[in-house]
C-alpha cells in the first residue's frame, strides 16, 4: 500500500468554470472513494470562514444529479457531504478551530478569517451537524495563537502557531484508520510459492517495464523504426558476406541521458509482446543492483533460451564461476546457437542502457560481441539503447536511431498528464513559461520538473517557482537536492544521498538505516522518520528487491549520481567519512556474509583504507567465500610496481620452516607452502616463484615473508609460489599498505 495526498488548495485556475471546479473536487473524492472501500481518508480544518457558496446557475445539472447538491451549501460544505457526513464516514477527521484567536487579530485582518450574515450561519450550523453526527473520536477543537505576519508568500498573512497536540493527534487518528480500514489485507497471510532466482529477477524487469510505460507520449515513428527493424526479413536485408562490418541483427537507439530511452524501449517490448508468436527477452541495465553485471544479463538470458532443468543448472554455474568476459561470450554463443527451447521462431532481444554496466570493459565487449556478424543466430534481432560516447563505432551506424528532444505539443502533452494524475492543473500562462524553458523538451527534466511543481505547497508562488527552474538537467536536480538538504534540519537527507552514492549498486533498506544510525550517535531512526525521508526522496530512488525479498534503494539514473557528486561530495575527503561509515557497518555488524563480501572490500579499497582490506581478505573467515580472481583483483592493486623478472635485481621471498606447513597467512586452508602468498589460492601445479626487489629486502638476509623473522636454515625454508594469475605480472609481491 501507499499513501498519496490530495491537496486542493491548488491545481485548479482562478479562470476555471465552477462545474469543473466540482469535477475535480468530487471526482477526487471518488477516487478516494474507490481506494478505500467507500470511506475515503479525510482530513477537514475548519475555521470561521464557510467558503464559495454558489448559486443554483453556476452548478452544472450533472453535478446537482450525480452529488445531490443542495443549493446554498459551500464547495467545503458538499465535500464534507459526500465524503463523510451522509455515509457517517469513520475515517474523516474534523480539526475545528477554537475562535478566541480572533481578538489577537487586528481589525483589519478579522474579515479574511471570519464571515458574517448567512455565511457565519452556515459555517456555525454545519460545525453543530458535525458535532451531532460523529463521535468525539473523529472530532479534535483546537487553538491557535497569532505569532506575527508572513509575507514569503508574496503576500502578509497571518503567522499562527498550534500546540503539538494538533499534528500528533491527526497523525494518531490516520494511523489507527488505516490499519483498521486495511485489516483483513494486513491480517490475512498469503502462502506464497517461493520465487526461483529467475523469477525474481524477471520480477525486477516487469516492475521497471510497466512504470516506464506509465508517462510515454508520442515517439509513434520511432516505435515503428524498432517494429519494422524487428519485421524485417533477413532475406530483404544486406548480404552479410558483402560488408563483413555489418550486423543486420542489431539495432541501436542513442540519444544524450534523460531523452527517454528507457521509455521508448518499454513502449516497443509491449507492441511487441502483444504478438502471440513473438518470444521476447528483455533487460534494463539498471533498474536493480545486480542488472549491472553483464554476468546477469547472461545468465538471465542463458535462463530465456534454455529449458529448466540440469543443463540450465550446469550453464548457471560455469557462468558464476566465470572471470573472464570471453569465456562468458564463449559459453553464450554456444548456448544461442543450440538447441532451445525457442527453436528457430523469430526472438527478440531488448537491451536499454548499455553505457549503464557496472565495467567499462563489460560495455564494450557486449557490444562486440552483439556487432559481430554471426554471434546471433539468424532468427534473433537485438535492440540495444545507450549514450553516444558508447554506441558502436560505425561510420555511418547502421540500423541506428537517433532520439530528438520532443516536439512542443508532445511536452505539453506530457506535463499535463502528469500532473493530472494527482489532479493538478496549471494555468496556460504557467504551462507556457514552463515549456518556454529550452530543456522541457527533455522527458526526464520535464517529469522532474513537474514533480517539483506537484509537491510545491505555496501555490501563490508557483509562477516564480517555474521562472526559477534551472535550464538544464543537472541544474535542475542540483536544485532539488539542494532544496531537500536546506528543509532536512536533521542531516537524514544529506546522510541517505551520500551514503547511496557510495553504494554504487544500492543497498538494502535495511543496511542503510544500520549505517545511519551510527552517524546518528547509535540510535535507531525512527520508522516514521525513515518513511518520511524515503516519501521526501521518491522523486531521486527506485526501490527494487534483492533475492530475500528486501526493499533495496539505489539512484533512478545515473544523473543523480552526478548531481548528489556536485552538490554534496566535492571533495574526496567528504566521501572517505561515507565510506568509513559503510565500512564500519559491514564489517562489524551486518549479519549477511554474501553483502559484506560483496561490499566491504570495495569500500576499503575506495577509502584507501589498503592495511584494513588486506586484513579482511587474509584473515576474516568470510573472506573465504570471494572468488580467487576478485581476490587477486584488489590485491593487484596494492602490488608493488618494481620490475622482477630476469636481468633485474630481485630476492626470492622463502618462506621459513616453521611457517610451511601453517595455514592461513594468505586468507587459505590449504598449508602456506601450497599456497600462492598473494591471493591464497591452492597452487597444485605450475607454481611461479615469487620475488622481492631491493627497496622491500633490504635487510641484506633472508627473512620469513609470514613471520617476518630471520631464516636460520633449521628445518629449511620453501621458496614462495604464486599462481598464474598473480605469477603473469613479474613484479615486486610486497603490498603497499
Amino acid at each position: 500500500m501507499c499513501l498519496v495526498e490530495c491537496d486542493l488548495r491548488w491545481g485548479i485556475p482562478k479562470d476555471t468554470p465552477s462545474g469543473k471546479i466540482f469535477a475535480t473536487c468530487l471526482g477526487e473524492l471518488d477516487r478516494c472513494h474507490q481506494d478505500t472501500f467507500g470511506k475515503p481518508l479525510m482530513v477537514v480544518l475548519l475555521g470561521e470562514r464557510a467558503g464559495w457558496i454558489p448559486q443554483a446557475a453556476e452548478v452544472p445539472q450533472e453535478i446537482v444529479e450525480t452529488y445531490n447538491w443542495i443549493n446554498g451549501v459551500s464547495v467545503t460544505g458538499t465535500e464534507i457531504l459526500h465524503g463523510a457526513y451522509r455515509n457517517c464516514n469513520p475515517n474523516a477527521a474534523f480539526c475545528l478551530r477554537d475562535p478566541s484567536f480572533l481578538a489577537q487579530l487586528p481589525s483589519q485582518d478579522l474579515p479574511r478569517y471570519q464571515d458574517k450574515g448567512h455565511h457565519a450561519l452556515f459555517i456555525q450550523t454545519l460545525k453543530e451537524q458535525v458535532c451531532n453526527r460523529f463521535p468525539k473520536q473523529q472530532i479534535l477543537k483546537y487553538k491557535c495563537q497569532v505569532l506575527g505576519t508572513d509575507c514569503t508568500t508574496g503576500m502578509e498573512k497571518v503567522r499562527m502557531g498550534f500546540s503539538d497536540e494538533f499534528s500528533s493527534w491527526i497523525l494518531q487518528f490516520l494511523k489507527t484508520r488505516i490499519l483498521q480500514t486495511f485489516s483483513e489485507q494486513t491480517t490475512t497471510i498469503v502462502q506464497k510459492k517461493q520465487l526461483s532466482w529467475q523469477q525474481t529477477e524477471l520480477a525486477q524487469h516487469q516492475l521497471f517495464l510497466n512504470q516506464k510505460q506509465q508517462l510515454f507520449l508520442g515517439r509513434n515513428i520511432e516505435i515503428q523504426n524498432i517494429l519494422d527493424f524487428l519485421n524485417m526479413d533477413a532475406a530483404n536485408t544486406q548480404n552479410p558476406s558483402q560488408n563483413e562490418n555489418f550486423c543486420t541483427s542489431l539495432y541501436q537507439v542513442i540519444s544524450q541521458p534523460g531523452m527517454g530511452k528507457s521509455s521508448l524501449l518499454a513502449a516497443s517490448i509491449s507492441k511487441t509482446l502483444q504478438s502471440p508468436k513473438s518470444k521476447v527477452f528483455y533487460h534494463f541495465v539498471g533498474c536493480c543492483p545486480s542488472s549491472v553485471q553483464l554476468s546477469n544479463l547472461v545468465m538471465r538470458l542463458c535462463c530465456f533460451i534454455m529449458l529448466d532443468g540440469p543443463e540450465l543448472e550446469d550453464v548457471l554455474l560455469k557462468l558464476r564461476d566465470c572471470w573472464r568476459n570471453e569465456e562468458m561470450k564463449g559459453i553464450l554463443e554456444m548456448v544461442l546457437h543450440s538447441t532451445s527451447r525457442l527453436g528457430n521462431s523469430p526472438s527478440y532481444v531488448f537491451i536499454d542502457g548499455v553505457n549503464q554496466l557496472s565495467h567499462p570493459s563489460d560495455v564494450s565487449d557486449l557490444l562486440s560481441w552483439l556487432s559481430t556478424p554471426g554471434f546471433l543466430p539468424h532468427h534473433y534481432k537485438c535492440v540495444i539503447s545507450c549514450i553516444p560516447t558508447t554506441s558502436i563505432n560505425s561510420n555511418p551506424p547502421p540500423n541506428c536511431l537517433y532520439l530528438d528532444l520532443l516536439p512542443m505539443d508532445t511536452a505539453q502533452s506530457l506535463a499535463m498528464m502528469y500532473l493530472s494524475r494527482y489532479c493538478k492543473t496549471l494555468s496556460s500562462e504557467q504551462l507556457q513559461q514552463l515549456l518556454q524553458k529550452s530543456s522541457s523538451a527533455n522527458p526526464l527534466w520535464l517529469s522532474l520538473a513537474c514533480e517539483e511543481l506537484r509537491v510545491f505547497g505555496v501555490f501563490e508562488m508557483l509562477t516564480k517557482k517555474i521562472l526559477e527552474f534551472p535550464d538544464s538537467l543537472q541544474g535542475l536536480l542540483a536544485s532539488i537536492i539542494q532544496r531537500l538538504v536546506q528543509e532536512d534540519q536533521s542531516n537524514l537527507v544529506k546522510n541517505l544521498l551520500s551514503l547511496l552514492h557510495c553504494c554504487k549498486e544500492g543497498a538494502v533498506e535495511t543496511d542503510l538505516q544500520g549505517a545511519m544510525s551510527t552517524l546518528d550517535g547509535g540510535a535507531e531512526i525512527p520508522t516514521m522518520h525513515w518513511a518520511s525521508l524515503r516519501r521526501t526522496l521518491s522523486s531521486l530512488l527506485r526501490v527494487g528487491r534483492d533475492y530475500r525479498g528486501r526493499d533495496r534503494l539505489s539512484f533512478f539514473h545515473g544523473s543523480v549520481v552526478q548531481a548528489v557528486e556536485q552538490c554534496l561530495l566535492t571533495s574526496y575527503n567528504a566521501r572517505k567519512q561515507y565510506l568509513l561509515i559503510l565500512a564500519d557497518y559491514y564489517e562489524h555488524k551486518c549479519t549477511e556474509e554474501a553483502t559484506v563480501v560483496h561490499q566491504l572490500p570495495r569500500l576499503l579499497q575506495e577509502a584507501g583504507l589498503n592495511g584494513r582490506l588486506v586484513e579482511f581478505l587474509r584473515k576474516d573467515p568470510r573472506a573465504r567465500s570471494i572468488q580467487a580472481h576478485v581476490r587477486a583483483q584488489y590485491l593487484k592493486t596494492l602490488r608493488c610496481s618494481h620490475v622482477c623478472r630476469n636481468g633485474f635485481p630481485r630476492t626470492a621471498a622463502m618462506i621459513c620452516g616453521m611457517c610451511t606447513f601453517k595455514v592461513g597467512a594468505f586468507g587459505q586452508l590449504f598449508p602456506n607452502k601450497q599456497s600462492c602468498v598473494l591471493c591464497g589460492t591452492h597452487v597444485a601445479i605450475m607454481g611461479k616463484e615469487a620475488f622481492l626487489c631491493p627497496q622491500h629486502n633490504r635487510t641484506g638476509r633472508s627473512e620469513c615473508l609470514v613471520c617476518k623473522l630471520p631464516i636460520i636454515g633449521v628445518p629449511p625454508p620453501t621458496p614462495a609460489i604464486l599462481c598464474h594469475m598473480c605469477g603473469f605480472s613479474e613484479t615486486c609481491i610486497s603490498l603497499n599498505i
